[in-house]
């Protein structure tokens, strides 16, 4: 997932602490709605440390009847795609070292978008607060071709809702 629209309006504030502005406030419940629709609610959240990214998750899973585990990492704010498939790998193993049947990454662009173009295998337009499902075989944290896409299930966003 991007992160839902942030807020350009206070000056001199770094890209790392905006915020979400209105419609970012708006459209973040929506996908949270569209997520559990696609019976796709996460167990494991990975998330970048960014203002709009932790605001983007508040609004998703106040929507949810259980929370999902977020796991924060400032290595996720602006990252690439090889960065992103590494925490996907590594991260979200429980202390039974079960990895979760559904996770969600939030983060950026270009970072996200190139990854789901990547995984899609095809060009793959990821507006604020999309979302591409993908069903995956089963991640194994030392294998580097992971995750291995089975295929792209939906993609959404808030204007195709």
């Amino acid at each position: 997932m991007r992160h839902a629209k942030s807020d350009w309006a206070e000056a001199g504030l770094s890209d790392h602490d905006r915020p979400l502005n209105a419609r970012g406030r708006r459209d973040a419940p929506e996908m949270a709605r569209w997520l559990a629709d696609h019976d796709a609610v996460p167990a494991v959240i990975l998330a970048s440390t960014a203002k709009r990214v932790e605001e983007t998750i508040e609004r998703l899973i106040k929507h949810w009847r259980t929370l999902p585990l977020v796991i924060r990492s400032n290595s996720l704010y602006l990252a690439s795609p090889n960065t992103i498939l590494e925490h996907i790998r590594c991260e979200g193993i429980d202390a039974d070292g079960k990895r979760p049947t559904r996770m969600l990454v939030v983060g950026h662009n270009p970072g996200m978008e190139q990854l789901v173009t990547s995984l899609a295998a095809m060009d793959t337009v990821m507006p604020t607060a999309a979302i591409a499902l993908f069903e995956c075989l089963a991640i194994d944290p030392d294998d580097d071709n992971a995750p291995q896409v089975e295929r792209l299930l939906a993609v959404g966003s808030p204007k195709l809702l």
